[in-house]
């Protein structure tokens, strides 16, 4: 059994540093954020995008840390570090992904790996609910720390009494999802789908689904269990004879052919409220789906896909999906004043995603009880490399073919899918905003009754203050 938290023999032992402390002593946290920083903390101080975390040593030393995870080149002449132990390693960043490694080998628990383009967040949220309701513990990624510093972090607050956990990875770089592997060691892992993403640095969509795919290549090679979505044609399914392998699909035709799980749903195609899901040879299964959206109840469907291969029942996938709470920014639908319906989906975009946002917010317009305006309030997609003029444009597509007649658009990219939808012929209304204040007053301005407005754009667009505006108006303002 693992001790309580990581220790300073752990510490020294895991980066193998040799070090001279007098007792061995428990940390009362390890930390990368000198503001997290209490009386007997580890802060690793590493060097970010936009900050280092060597100018504030002294400010975490202040604070009580009680060792100091620092480049070899660090140096200080204030007084006040010698009340610190200073931990020198080659790469601070590299020291932090190799702890968290070392930490994770030591609990011998269920470790799902959560990969894909689009609905990671979603459904790692799903599953660790879902997961609840076997388990009591269930440590999970906290929102989207997917990356080289979120992945060993969660590792770190693992703690004997967890009894599963649920790590989301992202990639945005070739050979980074090979290096989140190594560390994280899932023993279970889905990929939810395969898109466009990051295409500044993984080039194509063929790049992105070799790379994603090696998150089941590398639990399959290892006996654990895959769960592989056979709705996605870029998703593989490992050939390694050791593996579990569950497959899962929104087409209820492919349970004669396939083994695996199947789901069929009650009322029209995207605006379900249950979902049917088979299994070889066990009982239907009825859920009900807490986000609104074909796209989220395959992510639904996939999460039910990890629980059944890691052995809950029925009963159990109920009572651990009553737990599940939205997450802010994720097709969360609000209600404004006039009974208008807002879908915030603003946390991230890509192409894939903003297809299925317009597809959503189309379905919620026809399903109101009479005919509604439909307006859409689009930002940029961020990270798409070369590609990103080619897929702005190509967003003109889903708008003209599901009839949306009111597009507000916001940011330099979005100017090219104004100009697509100009030379396409589109005839309702079409504005674009330089400030993200303009595009809401308009849309206040245009508002009718049973309204249903879609706010959507990557995360660095910012298209929650669109949200916060419509938010904060007079109620004579909406109507």
């Amino acid at each position: 059994m693992a001790d309580d938290r990581p220790s300073s023999v752990f510490v020294s032992q895991a980066l193998g540093i040799e070090t001279d402390w007098s007792t061995p002593r428990a940390f009362t946290n390890i930390t990368i954020d000198s503001r997290k920083v209490t009386s007997g903390s580890l802060f690793f101080a590493i060097k970010g995008h936009t900050y280092d975390g060597h100018d504030f040593i002294d400010e975490a030393i202040a604070k009580g840390a009680t060792a100091i995870v620092c480049q070899r080149r660090f140096t200080s002449h204030r007084d006040q570090t010698r009340s610190a132990t200073l931990l020198r390693v080659d790469d601070t960043e590299t020291a932090y992904r190799a702890l968290g490694a070392a930490w994770r080998k030591h609990f011998d628990i269920p470790v799902v790996a959560v990969a894909g383009s689009v609905g990671k967040t979603t459904t790692k949220e799903l599953l660790a609910a879902i997961l609840s309701g076997r388990w009591a513990r269930v440590l999970r990624t906290q929102g989207s720390q997917n990356g080289f510093l979120g992945i060993p972090m969660t590792l770190l607050e693992l703690r004997p009494e967890h009894d599963a956990a649920v790590v989301e990875i992202g990639i945005d770089d070739i050979g980074a999802m090979e290096k989140h592997l190594a560390v994280v060691e899932p023993t279970a892992a889905i990929l939810t789908a395969i898109g466009p993403e990051h295409l500044e640095r993984l080039d194509n969509i063929q790049t992105v689904a070799r790379e994603e795919n090696l998150t089941l290549s590398h639990v399959a090679a290892r006996g654990g269990t895959v769960i592989v979505n056979l709705d996605d044609p870029l998703i593989r399914r490992p050939s390694d004879p050791s593996a579990t392998v569950i497959t899962f699909s929104m087409k209820e035709s492919r349970m004669a052919t396939v083994p695996g799980l199947v789901s069929s749903n009650l009322g029209s195609s995207h605006a379900m409220q249950d979902l049917i899901v088979k299994h070889e040879d066990a009982n239907e299964l009825v859920l009900p789906i807490p986000l609104p959206g074909e796209h989220n109840a395959s992510n639904l469907l996939g999460a039910v896909a990890v629980a059944i291969g890691l052995g809950l029942t029925g009963d159990q996938i109920l009572k651990g999906l009553a737990s599940f709470e939205p997450i802010t920014g994720r097709s969360e639908v609000k209600e404004l004043t006039g009974q208008v319906l807002v879908l915030c989906d603003y946390y991230n975009a890509n192409p894939s995603s903003v297809e299925a946002a317009l597809r959503l917010i189309t379905d919620m317009s026809i399903q109101r009880s009479s005919p509604s305006s439909t307006w859409v309030c689009l930002a940029d997609m961020l990270e798409l490399g070369t590609s990103e003029e080619i897929y702005h444009r190509q967003l003109s597509t889903a708008i003209l073919s599901l009839g949306i007649e009111r597009v507000l658009l916001f940011g330099p990219r979005m100017l090219w899918l104004k100009d697509e939808l100009e030379k396409r012929g589109y005839s309702g209304i079409l504005r674009h905003f330089t400030t993200r204040k303009a595009m809401a007053m308009a849309l206040l301005a245009g508002l009718e009754s049973e309204s249903c407005i879609l706010i959507k754009g990557s995360r660095g667009m910012k298209m929650e203050i669109v949200w916060k505006i419509l938010q904060e108006a007079p109620a004579d303002c909406t109507p």
